[in-house]
């Protein structure tokens, strides 16, 4: 039974319909970017045929202080330690300023240290967001801010996906409402009367499957993307009348008192061979504040570990290398409020049980996109009798198989030019390029032969996905057999997928799946489609 009555659920549909029409394909943007970006540290990883999972595990201590003789001693105010795709590990000194962009940014020195043998592979000194970009993680990195912001200023990137984020909101609870029988809906069996109607439960099925992770999705990633931007300035002047020094103490407790006096640091490697005891795995990162100084504090994050699905935070007294306390992220003591935050990450990119919760969250983000996809063409179908809206049908297949070709596009640029070339900008100028040779086949595609756009664009994005294994160890990248006697099981896992995916899309050519649909399905008028509704 519907919750609203009839004629409430026309207009329902009509306002659900016209949101996706003009801001669907944004939806699916990212969306799309954001599935892949839950590989992102996995596909970082590929890219240099490297994995980082025991990055932690090599002697830290007596490098890191030797590397601490050496930098300016008003950057050793505070120290991160976290090792990047390939696993090296990035040693930053820092202390805390105003950049160029008159934006508050971390000032300092950074290493990037050789797996194993500690070797400085670059060193960058300045602010943090002026650095050089890793060149061993900027597939990883490029990945991860496309979805996070798009590549645009700050803060317009994080509007923007907050944007998103609220229409994924409405989408889902409009999408909740306007659905009569929820559970039935969940075993609909596509009708083959007709091409229309089969589409329509196509998506009903996908959409009803998809509903609470929608929500999911859309609620924590409007958090990440309005909570700094917005949501604290606006707590910090209800809750605290505008004093956010007082704000920042209540959220992450009050800074313990600084000591001017100088203090010898204890072992790095006994903190984390004391936290790996705790966890039984290595930390993600180390955070250091007041290096060198009596009141020296480091905290050591492990991501979630067993049934956990949050990150946990240890905190040691540097100074005598004794185990303090366990810190929430929010707040001085654990609360469920701080648990709710903690979770939100986790939670938005399924980082919590490993590959497999990544499975489940890629599997469910592209049940996700084919929902966006297969909303707008129904309803452009039912109107395709109108000339207005047949440029629409070609701009969403555009957009579809696109943006999956420029993200193939960056990794190839990367591959291409991390033997020796400059990553960073190599891999962005890989998406553009992949993008626009997805518009050329396009519109090539369209000049000849209208009805074969899909079909061209798979071919495509198939050829590409199959590829990019043979070119990263075509370039040098370690082989199968290399990767499996060495134990390095990612990029091969990586690439099996790939090649899988490109595979389904040139079988799917072959068989002609949708060349079948198109020509065996019945038409039908809109009168019918409502009946039916």
């Amino acid at each position: 039974m519907s919750m609203v009555d009839k004629a409430t659920s026309k207009r329902l549909l009509s306002v659900h319909g016209w949101s996706g029409v003009i801001l669907g394909l944004f939806l699916y943007v990212v969306v799309i970017t954001g599935t892949v970006a839950v590989l992102a540290h996995e596909i970082g990883s590929w890219s240099v045929s490297r994995t980082n999972d025991a990055a932690f595990s090599q002697p830290l201590d007596s490098r890191v202080k030797a590397l601490a003789a050496e930098v300016d001693p008003k950057f050793r105010e505070d120290l991160a330690i976290y090792p990047n795709a390939a696993g090296s590990m990035a040693v930053f000194f820092h202390t805390h300023g105003t950049n160029a962009a008159g934006e508050p940014d971390d000032l300092g020195v950074r290493f990037l240290l050789e797996p194993g043998t500690l070797r400085v592979l670059q060193r960058d000194e300045g602010y943090g967001t002026e650095m050089p970009g890793d060149r061993q993680g900027a597939l990883e990195d490029f990945i991860s801010t496309l979805h996070i912001s798009l590549h645009a200023p700050n803060p317009i990137g994080l509007y923007l996906t907050g944007i998103a984020g609220f229409v994924m909101l409405f989408a889902v609870v409009s999408g909740l409402i306007l659905h009569r029988h929820l559970i039935k809906d969940l075993f609909v069996a596509p009708r083959r009367s007709s091409r229309l109607l089969n589409h329509r439960d196509r998506h009903i099925l996908a959409g009803s499957w998809t509903l609470p992770f929608g929500f999911l999705l859309a609620f924590t990633g409007t958090f990440f993307s309005f909570a700094g931007a917005i949501g604290l300035p606006i707590v910090a002047m209800v809750a605290f009348g505008g004093d956010q020094v007082k704000m920042i103490e209540t959220l992450v407790g009050a800074p313990p008192p600084t000591s001017s006096a100088a203090a010898p640091m204890a072992s790095l490697d006994t903190i984390l061979a004391d936290s790996r005891a705790r966890f039984g795995t290595d930390p993600d990162f180390i955070n250091v504040a007041h290096w060198g100084k009596s009141d020296a504090v480091a905290q050591v994050t492990h991501g979630p570990i067993g049934s956990s699905i949050k990150p946990t935070n240890l905190i040691y007294d540097l100074s005598t290398g004794a185990f303090v306390k366990e810190k929430p992220d929010i707040g001085t003591r654990p609360s469920l409020g701080s648990a709710v935050f903690a979770w939100m990450g986790p939670l938005h990119f399924g980082h919590f049980a490993g590959l497999l919760s990544k499975a489940i969250w890629i599997a469910l983000g592209l049940a996700t996109c084919y929902v966006s996809l297969t909303g707008l063409r129904l309803w452009v179908e039912r109107r395709s009798g109108s000339s207005t809206w047949r440029w629409l049908r070609d701009v969403i297949s555009l957009v579809a198989y696109g943006v999956p070709v420029a993200l193939v596009g960056s990794a190839a640029g990367f591959l291409l030019t991390y033997p020796l070339g400059d990553t960073v900008s190599a891999t962005a100028r890989g998406f553009v390029s992949g993008l626009v040779i997805a518009m050329i086949v396009g519109a090539v595609q369209l000049w000849c032969n209208r009805a074969g756009l899909d079909m061209a664009l798979k071919l495509l994005l198939g050829l590409g996905l199959a590829s990019l294994p043979l070119l990263r160890i075509g370039l040098g990248g370690v082989g199968w057999a290399g990767l499996l006697g060495t134990g390095v099981a990612i990029p091969l896992v990586i690439d099996l997928a790939m090649l899988t995916a490109g595979g389904l899309f040139l079988v799917q050519l072959v068989i002609g799946t949708r060349s079948y649909l198109m020509g065996e399905l019945n038409t039908e008028t809109d009168a019918e489609l409502e009946a039916a509704e």
